[in-house]
């Protein structure tokens, strides 16, 4: 007699869905040995094995159960007969993780790869996000074709032709390192369409944008602190870059953001995204009179940034994986929107100058 069934199904996410699920399942007597549960987008995934063998109920009324839940929670619920197969107790595991910009074909490629030489993928979770890829599988590598370090050295070699890195973990896979992800980002946060907004309404011409931070600076000298908070108040992350700092940080991953922007708007970020640390251009500030002055300081060069990270999180540089925007029209996997309406507002009131406006331009980062 059957007693072991697969419980799945999806549907649009809602407050107490795992409740509604298990609870009929447990008024029948139903063990749950295992349940894997995940959102994505707003839809809502669920798995479960359930045990029957302690219940009087059988399949036809574990799936009238289920029927009902699914009436009742509008998912789509299946019921499925389950024969579980014992897993080897000497198996091999191998945590392989992927990172870099975000492109087709990264997945298709990895998986064929393993699957060339026997490696089986039994766990994977990715990230996709405002062109950002990060990937991890857990693979079972007992049956390779090949030794663990060429399949390491193949699978390498292969994902750097996709400027993807890999990093491998082959011991205690199931208690992951600790691994911090760096956005070295130096160009400007702000996108061509608002600065041509921008210039055009307060009728800036090219020229008056500064060439590096200290022009940029030298144009807000004396500008009040809460004016750059009031300014700074107007931005916000896109929706997408919420969800995959949220996501990185709920894998575990410490995040960190170097810029060639100015410290109080890499401040700015860093309260705004949750951020672990940020890097930004220093800039001085008159405390007593709560304005800026126009004293730059030197942004730290990425190697300072490395060795500060690794000493200060514990981690070795290997497990310090870095982000750029070299090659890119946007800065990857942080991109902000900027309600246009607050800046030029404080321009037509005259609380900031058109050349107060150029050198926050500046303050976004390098534009070439």
């Amino acid at each position: 007699m059957q007693q072991s069934f697969i419980v799945h199904g999806m549907g649009p996410d809602a407050v107490g869905l795992v409740g509604k699920i298990t609870a009929p399942i447990s008024e029948i007597n139903g063990n749950i040995l295992d349940l894997r549960q995940d959102v994505l987008h707003g839809l809502f995934t669920i798995y479960l094995i359930i045990d029957l063998s302690e219940s009087s109920a059988g399949s036809d009324q574990l799936t009238e159960t289920v029927e009902a839940i699914g009436q009742q929670t509008g998912l789509a619920l299946t019921v499925k007969p389950y024969n579980p197969t014992a897993r080897a107790a000497d198996k091999t595991n191998l945590l392989m993780i992927l990172i870099g910009r975000d492109k087709p074909g990264i997945i298709a490629a990895s998986s064929e790869m393993l699957g060339k030489y026997n490696a089986n993928i039994e766990f994977s979770q990715t990230i996709g996000r405002e062109g950002v890829f990060l990937m991890e599988l857990l693979t079972d590598v007992s049956n390779a074709q090949i030794p663990i370090e060429n399949l390491q050295k193949t699978l390498r070699k292969n994902m750097e032709a996709l400027n993807i890195q890999t990093v491998f973990q082959q011991e205690d896979v199931f208690n992951k390192r600790k691994r911090v992800i760096l956005f070295n980002i130096a160009s400007s946060f702000l996108t061509d369409d608002a600065v041509a907004e921008l210039m055009e309404q307060a009728e800036l011409t090219a020229d008056a944008l500064p060439a590096d931070n200290a022009a940029a600076i030298a144009k807000l000298d004396g500008l009040p602190l809460d004016v750059i908070d009031k300014l700074l108040s107007a931005l916000t992350p896109t929706s997408g870059s919420a969800e995959l700092i949220q996501t990185l940080k709920i894998m575990g991953y410490k995040i960190a953001l170097a810029s060639t922007g100015f410290s109080f708007f890499t401040d700015r970020l860093r309260t705004l995204l949750d951020i672990d640390q940020t890097f930004g251009a220093p800039v001085s500030e008159d405390d007593d009179a709560r304005t800026l002055t126009a004293t730059p300081g030197a942004a730290a060069d990425v190697d300072s940034i490395l060795s500060h990270l690794a000493a200060q999180e514990d981690v070795d540089r290997e497990d310090i994986a870095i982000i750029t925007d070299d090659g890119c029209g946007t800065p990857p996997g942080i991109r902000l929107e900027l309600q246009l309406g607050v800046w030029l507002d404080c321009l037509n009131r005259h609380i900031i100058s058109r050349e107060n406006l150029a050198g926050l331009i500046g303050s976004f980062g390098t534009r070439s």
